[in-house]
């Protein structure tokens, strides 16, 4: 039996030779240097084509390279009967937390308003909200969500928190339910999206939800691009709901260069960088599944199909 890698060209080499260090006894074979496909039981995959894992009729077990799985639960031939896992870096909920507090900082205080004035050598002072003024609304309430909720409490937003499920953070405000959604929006004037992508979050970031958020809000967007419907997010800027958005996951990535996106006014676009895993945790957490895998124990972060994470 033989383990399939397929990875991400900028760390590939450098992640297959840490695994085969790992897994010394394991024959790894890393794409397009399959073999007889029949040989493969164990596959590592950053990204596929639809269809890609047909050929592969004696695979056992499937590993994300991330946390992310939405993109593997898109292809229609997708072998669900088979176990897919996930890495999950306990420093993935920190390092995101540190991408939303910067871009909540540079939208609460403006900097963009700074940027532009300095072009114009232009003393544009203005006068800044103190942070416990300013709500901050928190999409999606997992591991990455709740850190960050909490993280922006404690520097003194006002933050609440909404979610599928309840739950309880010290110093937020919590929502939960499609019936929570409308009286968290009402007051969120920076609203930040890390909810998982499931059936019932694709497209939530539309012109409907906006529409239900105090006029000239911010979107910080650090989800996935399914979350959004891109039209609706260009007319929001455009109309004025929203005044400004990050976003830093996309339908199609890498964004192509002609992508409308690149030169909304009011919107930064940043490459799918808000977090990562590390190569020590991806190496370690999939080398864990394999031993678990080949001695019949149960697997770590296994992904629940019915929710889709």
């Amino acid at each position: 039996m033989a383990i399939l890698c397929l990875l991400h060209q900028a760390y590939g080499k450098k992640l297959i030779g840490a695994i085969r260090e790992a897994l010394p006894d394991e024959d790894i074979r890393e794409w397009p240097e399959v073999g007889a496909p029949g040989d493969i039981d164990i596959c590592m995959i950053f990204r596929m084509q639809p269809g890609f894992l047909k050929p592969y009729d004696n695979l056992k077990l499937i590993s994300a390279t991330g946390a992310g799985v939405d993109h593997y639960l898109l292809d229609p031939e997708f072998p669900r009967h088979l176990p897919l896992v996930r890495i999950v870096d306990r420093s993935f909920a920190a390092r995101m937390a540190d991408y939303v507090t910067s871009w909540v900082m540079f939208h609460h205080r403006d900097i963009a308003h700074y940027l532009e004035a300095q072009k114009r050598h232009e003393w544009a002072f203005r006068v800044m909200r103190p942070a416990a003024e300013v709500t901050v609304g928190v999409m999606g309430l997992g591991q990455m969500g709740a850190l960050t909720a909490a993280r922006l409490a404690a520097i003194g937003y006002d933050v609440r928190g909404w979610s599928r499920n309840p739950h309880e953070i010290d110093g937020v405000t919590c929502f939960s339910g499609e019936a929570g959604l409308r009286p968290f929006l009402e007051k969120t004037e920076i609203l930040i999206n890390l909810l998982p992508l499931t059936p019932q979050t694709r497209g939530i970031l539309s012109s409907g939800t906006f529409a239900q958020m105090p006029k000239g809000g911010v979107l910080i967007s650090a989800g996935r691009g399914g979350h959004m419907i891109e039209a609706d997010i260009t007319a929001a800027l455009d109309g004025g709901q929203l005044r400004a958005a990050t976003i830093d996951a996309f339908l199609t990535e890498p964004l192509p260069p002609d992508h409308p996106f690149w030169d909304q006014p009011g919107l930064y676009v940043t490459p799918h960088c808000s977090s990562t895993a590390s190569l020590e945790t991806t190496v370690e957490g999939f080398a864990e599944n394999v031993r678990r895998f080949r001695a019949g124990q149960p697997l770590q972060n296994l992904v629940d199909y019915e929710q889709g994470y």
